[in-house]
């Protein structure tokens, strides 16, 4: 039997309101080599076996029991027959031209083990939000895993709906750590970048789906405190690596002044005031002499001493502009199966 070149790893709980989309868009690549598509279902309850039947018949289902990210993403990695395995959200959507783009970088560079891009988040009904990529990115590169590592130690700039890496580097870097029920994948592409070089195109490559309220994704319906535990411990293992630890220790003030950052804009946003403040003053702390990051910590911290009603008045007043996203284009799949845009 001819394996496949490449391997489209979907896996999925309670999607099948949205991996139609996802998986049509999987069909629909121009990438002339072979590959396949494979769900593993992490216990589903709702129709989404009938809905991979219906949409994708030719695709690999494996049903299991629930066993929770990181290790059904494991599960998933383990079904790859591809010498190539691509990531996809059974939320999301790839454009066209992804696995083309993306596999022709690790033909071309046989020292690249992960090769990503940018992507237009979308909110939960498919409206266009904004291009997500990493900050200091201006054009397409390829450049050493360990000079990325440093921009990695200060925040996942890796979209994973738009990650392939090569199956040979998880054999050699070992599966996703299950110590981890948030950033696994941060953890994983930086290990993996420790032995492998990285490849970035500077287009869009996916639709990556940002929910709220009940239907938001794990990392967004974390709590603030969790969300610090597992952030914190993915530093700590980076900075404590005997390979790449001492490289970055100039950055450790940076990276913490950072990590307490993020962790006090969500608890701020979620109404964890004590908490916000607490970590406003930590980020502070962390790293008191840099004048960009000690402004913005300084900013976070004015704002965790408001009077609450005004910090509420500001909240709806947020809400108020999401609202008005609506007005945004959305998503739509043609009759050819492509996506689209409409409003």
């Amino acid at each position: 039997m001819t394996l496949p070149k490449v391997s489209i790893i979907i896996p999925a709980y309670n999607r099948g309101h949205l991996i139609d989309i996802t998986l049509r868009t999987a069909i629909n690549q121009t990438y002339r080599g072979s590959y396949e598509i494979v769900v593993v279902d992490d216990g589903s309850t709702d129709d989404t076996a009938a809905v991979v039947r219906s949409v994708a018949p030719g695709a690999r289902y494996i049903y299991q029991d629930n066993v929770g990210i990181p290790e059904v993403l494991n599960r998933c990695v383990a079904h790859a027959r591809g010498e190539y395995i691509a990531f996809l959200g059974s939320d999301d959507a790839l454009v066209p031209e992804a696995l083309e783009r993306q596999a022709a970088v690790l033909d071309a560079n046989p020292a690249v083990g992960i090769v990503h891009g940018a992507a237009w988040l979308i909110d939960g009904d498919g409206r266009l939000l904004r291009i997500e990529k990493p900050r200091f990115a201006t054009g397409d590169y390829v450049r050493s895993g360990r000079d990325e590592i440093g921009d990695l130690l200060m925040s996942n700039h890796i979209v994973a709906t738009t990650v392939m890496v090569r199956k040979r580097c998880f054999d050699e870097c070992g599966p996703f750590d299950r110590r981890f029920s948030l950033y696994e994948d941060w953890n994983m592409w930086t290990r993996i970048l420790k032995q492998w070089d990285i490849g970035y195109l500077n287009e869009p490559l996916a639709y990556y789906r940002v929910h709220t309220g009940q239907a938001g994704s794990i990392f967004r319906m974390a709590a603030p405190r969790i969300l610090e535990a597992n952030r914190r411990l993915h530093i700590e293992a980076v900075l404590a690596d005997p390979d790449v630890g001492a490289r970055y220790a100039h950055l450790r003030h940076r990276a913490y002044a950072r990590h307490h950052n993020m962790v006090a804009v969500r608890a701020l946003d979620e109404g964890h005031w004590w908490y916000g403040r607490s970590q406003a003053v930590r980020a502070i702390a962390a790293n008191p002499v840099d004048v960009r990051s000690g402004a913005s910590n300084l900013a976070l911290l004015a704002r965790s001493l408001l009077p609450r009603p005004v910090l509420r008045i500001a909240k709806r007043a947020r809400h108020g502009r999401d609202r008005a996203s609506s007005a945004r284009p959305s998503l739509r799949l043609t009759s050819s199966g492509t996506l689209g845009t409409e409003g």
